[in-house]
């Protein structure tokens, strides 16, 4: 049964052990289907979650904080986001994302909705300043 749900698309390990339990096994159950779908290498969280995270921020570039959050969510324990975080992260800097994120936007929107636009994508205020030239302290009254 847990074959057959990896087989229709990459899950994390808590994925895998919440659909065992859902369908009625114990937790003792669902963690050695775990272990041993690990042992045969048809689990690994750290590679599912590297791969996840970098194919995210090229489809939808967003700052550290939210795809932390994303990963979290996702079944990944707090050490397997970081390390994920780290290599999606190591070829790229925030700033890049930030300003590929606002590409086509710029001609059409002013900068209060830029800022408020890179907040909601999880990009620091610091990294938004860089970006935006725009004073975060005074500037968006000045606009």
């Amino acid at each position: 049964m847990a074959i057959r749900y990896l087989a229709r698309a990459e899950r994390s390990a808590s994925q895998v052990e919440r659909y065992i339990r859902g369908k009625g096994a114990s937790r003792a159950q669902g963690q050695g289907v775990v272990r041993e779908l690990e042992r045969r290498g048809y689990l690994n969280d750290q590679a599912y979650a590297t791969r996840w995270a970098e194919s995210r921020l090229l489809r939808r570039p967003m700052g550290r904080d939210r795809l932390k959050l994303e990963l979290l969510g996702r079944g990944f324990e707090e050490a397997v986001t970081e390390r994920a975080l780290q290599s999606a992260y190591r070829s790229i800097s925030e700033q890049e994302l930030a300003c590929r994120a606002l590409e086509g936007r710029t001609a059409r929107t002013r900068p209060p909705q830029w800022v408020r636009f890179l907040r909601q994508r999880g990009f620091d205020d610091d990294t938004i300043q860089q970006v935006t030239q725009v004073d975060l302290e005074t500037g968006l009254d000045e606009l």
